[in-house]
């Protein structure tokens, strides 16, 4: 029979949450997403410090990225290309100062992992105050667009101010219960 450490050990996870954050965003939201993983061993490490030949020798894999221009940051996609074998679970979150999340950012990388039959087993995203952007650098931005579409745009900034805010992160920490369901 088995006991209850023997147990424990088979359940027990190695976790790599790999990020970009450029603004502490993503960040904040990988911190969350790791809080929700709690009684396993999580690493987090920003993107550009990860050594992709590590990749598979974690159980699961979550890669964050802040989207700039609809798109992650290229770090991300540099690890899945430099990878030449990923662990079979993989997951990945995503920040980005738009209101309505239209983006396909991980597509590339969805893509290159069909192809090695390995599945995305969650995704999460989640409206960051683009704190990056100077606010003059905002407006000018925004003096371009016709008048309508400059007032919904000031609304919209408005409205993602402060955040990720605490039910943010807090949506976070459950995305990263469920992933420990799914495995």
């Amino acid at each position: 029979m088995n006991s209850f450490h023997d147990l424990y050990l088979v359940n027990y996870l190695k976790i790599l949450i790999t990020y970009f954050s450029n603004t502490g965003n993503t960040e904040k939201v990988a911190k969350s997403i790791r809080d929700g993983l709690t009684g396993h061993d999580v690493n987090l490490v920003p993107a550009k410090e990860m050594d992709a030949s590590l990749l598979n020798s974690y159980d699961l894999v979550i890669f964050g990225s802040g989207i700039y221009a609809g798109k992650i940051d290229r770090s991300i996609l540099n690890l899945v290309k430099n990878t030449e074998e990923l662990p079979s679970k993989i997951a990945y979150f995503c920040t980005h100062a738009s209101l309505e999340f239209y983006q396909k950012p991980y597509f590339k990388i969805t893509k290159m992992l069909a192809e090695q039959g390995i599945k995305v087993i969650g995704e999460f995203e989640c409206v960051g105050d683009n704190i990056g952007i100077p606010l003059e650098t905002r407006m000018g931005m925004l003096s371009k667009l016709p008048e309508d579409k400059k007032k919904k745009a000031i609304e919209d900034m408005e409205e993602i101010k402060g955040r990720p805010n605490e039910e943010d992160l807090s949506r976070a920490k459950a995305f990263g219960i469920s992933l420990l369901e799914k495995i």
